[in-house]
């Protein structure tokens, strides 16, 4: 009976450790999806504006119908305060982006350029503010290259260092 339990307990430490890769994998996984939702959404914004003549409200009522959460949440929640509230874009846009933040798996780093365009956005210069797109389309997508390429690293190490402390919580155990 000691040894079935001991097997059992093996097998649950084993189990445990692999779950805890797997969410931690998967977290960092996340951050990457959502820069690319967020890529996609900021293109199709540029779009909407550039080609369709559209205005914010209405650019961002077309967004959400695609967007999947955090995202989508996100674009409701703009659209219902630039039409409710009537109070300045960049700080509605600005209040927003940091619920976003909280709500995604987003870094304040990855925050920054779309805090610029805070100050672009709602302007009467279309130019300006497709431009403005473009720098913020161009840093994300530095950011999502970047955390592909560390990410597989991370992911090794998250696995040793998980397998390891498994391992060292078996010996400890039996």
């Amino acid at each position: 009976m000691e040894l079935f339990c001991k097997i059992i307990g093996s097998v649950f430490v084993v189990a445990g450790s692999i779950y805890t890769t797997r969410n931690i994998n998967r977290t960092m996984e996340q951050r990457v999806i959502d820069l690319r939702r967020l890529y996609s959404i900021l293109l199709q914004l540029k779009s909407e504006m550039q080609y369709m003549g559209n205005t914010l409200p209405e650019c961002f009522v077309r967004l959400k119908e695609g967007a999947e959460e955090p995202f989508f949440s996100w674009l409701d929640e703009m659209v219902m305060r630039l039409e409710e509230e009537g109070a300045a874009f960049r700080k509605i846009w600005l209040e927003e982006l940091e619920i976003l933040c909280v709500t995604s798996s987003f870094e304040q780093r990855d925050m920054e350029p779309l805090k610029e365009l805070a100050d672009k956005l709602g302007s009467a210069d279309v130019t300006a503010q497709l431009k403005a797109i473009d720098y913020v389309l161009l840093h994300i997508e530095q950011n999502r290259k970047e955390l592909e390429g560390d990410l597989k690293e991370k992911k090794k190490v998250v696995a040793s260092l998980s397998l390891f402390a498994g391992m060292l919580t078996l010996i400890l155990l039996l």
